[in-house]
């Protein structure tokens, strides 16, 4: 099967790191407005890790529909001040949903056709460090409970972090809603959303946790009660 064959089951996604892909590269596949969006960054990483994403975006969909990634459609109006920064969106004609995320040494990009996807990377510069002042604010009190008496509180933590962002990525709502009142499985469980204050019902969402390497967690959330295959995929196909 061909590396860029995105099946109706499944969620591709993407790993690349920030220094993976050549300036020459970059600048041909990613539109001046974007370049000038990653420009705003002002650490140079930050910068290589906007553009990186924004050429692993493009150039995974232009694999699927046999575009050029330059002249990729997407649409990143903002929900709230419709403004260009928005979760990025690809023409209803193409069927296909998809999300980013970046952070430390990896860059991700999320597709599938099951339903809207959020994925999520999170980087863990001390990764024994537990910041239960953080956990607070993200967990709810049981979650909290069971991550305190944890025996690595601190990746368990995180691990329970990205899912509840990959969740409120999916459903757009980002830093909308409060996480805590988002409840989903112990880390050592299996990944589900428990329960959550939205419409959609809790077995209408599938979540599943990525490999992005050491010191990185990462998941995927997509919309749909459907069975879900995910296919993790390194950038190095694409090049």
């Amino acid at each position: 099967m061909a590396a860029d064959q995105l099946l109706d089951g499944e969620c591709q996604v993407w790993w690349a790191r920030p220094d993976q892909v050549s300036d020459d590269l970059l600048l041909a596949a990613v539109p001046e407005a974007e370049q000038r969006r990653a420009g705003r960054y002002r650490q140079r990483l930050d910068r290589q890790r906007s553009l990186t994403g924004a050429w692993l975006l493009r150039t995974a969909v232009a694999a699927i529909t046999g575009d050029r990634p330059s002249e990729v459609l997407l649409d990143r109006t903002c929900a709230d001040c419709g403004q260009q920064h928005g979760r990025p969106r690809l023409p209803a004609s193409v069927g296909v949903e998809v999300s980013v995320s970046h952070a430390g040494d990896r860059v991700a990009v999320a597709l599938t056709r099951l339903g809207e996807v959020g994925v999520d990377v999170e980087f863990a510069p001390l990764p024994g460090h537990f910041d239960h002042e953080l956990a607070e604010n993200i967990l709810s009190p049981r979650e909290l409970s069971i991550v305190e008496r944890s025996g690595d509180p601190g990746a368990d933590f995180r691990r329970l972090w990205v899912r509840k962002e990959a969740l409120l990525k999916a459903t757009g709502h980002g830093l909308r809603m409060p996480m805590s009142r988002i409840e989903v499985s112990p880390a050592a469980d299996p990944p589900a959303l428990v329960a959550w204050p939205l419409d959609i019902p809790v077995d209408q969402v599938r979540l599943a946790t990525l490999d992005p390497g050491p010191r990185h967690h990462a998941a995927v959330a997509v919309l749909t009660g459907a069975t879900m295959t995910v296919r993790e995929l390194d950038a190095a196909l694409l090049l």
